[in-house]
């Protein structure tokens, strides 16, 4: 359910599954933390050191001891740190790679969404075109199968909003697949289509990578 990639005495980091928090609001309700918690018990405190959408699956990194934290605090400030995410969209992209550049704020309107605004902060993605195909899906309301033309792309954010990679691939025309917030017509599907895949930063003797393993290869048709 939650894959250890990586464990040492400073760092861990897992594959998250999608819809599952970080931290949990119930006792009832599973989290990376509590699942940690549960099988690691002797670790006094899991650090958290950046965030991962409830939504989103992949790599993420929690510090073990309060150098870590501060060393890997320094390195997201500095934007040092480099990730990639991967995603699946609606629609045939055109163009190979893109770059966006559009602003980003809370949207007044509606609690949990934000929205691209003139007055927002500055925000920038590198998008690069991996497959185009075509993806089959049960919809749940009628069970019938549809079949949607699809592009996987990587994903490169070169600063840290709040739903930028969302926005930002909405903005192209291309939202991602199964995202209830930004998709114009909802997909209704069985997750949302974005996956943190890898993440590269200085681990305190030595810079590092770590991969979460690609959950859509599968799901492309030719």
């Amino acid at each position: 359910m939650l894959k250890v990639i990586h464990k040492d005495n400073n760092w861990l980091i897992v594959n998250k599954p999608y819809d599952m928090r970080i931290q949990s609001y119930n006792s009832t309700d599973p989290s990376v933390e509590s699942i940690l918690q549960e099988k690691y018990p002797n670790t006094p405190k899991f650090r958290n050191v950046h965030q991962l959408d409830y939504a989103t699956s992949g790599v993420y990194v929690l510090a073990l001891t309060k150098s870590a934290a501060a060393l890997a605090a320094k390195q997201f400030q500095q934007r040092l740190v480099k990730k990639t995410y991967l995603a699946l969209v609606n629609g045939h992209m055109l163009d190979d790679v893109y770059m966006v550049d559009q602003p980003i704020e809370d949207d007044p309107d509606h609690d949990f969404r934000m929205r691209i605004s003139p007055t927002g902060r500055p925000a920038e993605t590198h998008i690069h075109v991996l497959q185009r195909g075509y993806y089959n899906y049960n919809e749940d309301k009628t069970g019938m199968e549809k079949r949607i033309p699809v592009t996987k792309v990587r994903l490169h954010p070169i600063s840290g909003r709040r739903h930028q990679l969302r926005l930002h691939l909405k903005y192209l025309g291309h939202p991602i697949i199964g995202d209830y917030n930004y998709e114009t017509e909802y997909t209704d599907t069985f997750r949302m289509m974005l996956h943190a895949h890898s993440i590269r930063f200085n681990t305190g003797d030595q810079i590092s990578e770590f991969i979460a393993e690609d959950p859509f290869e599968s799901l492309i048709d030719s």
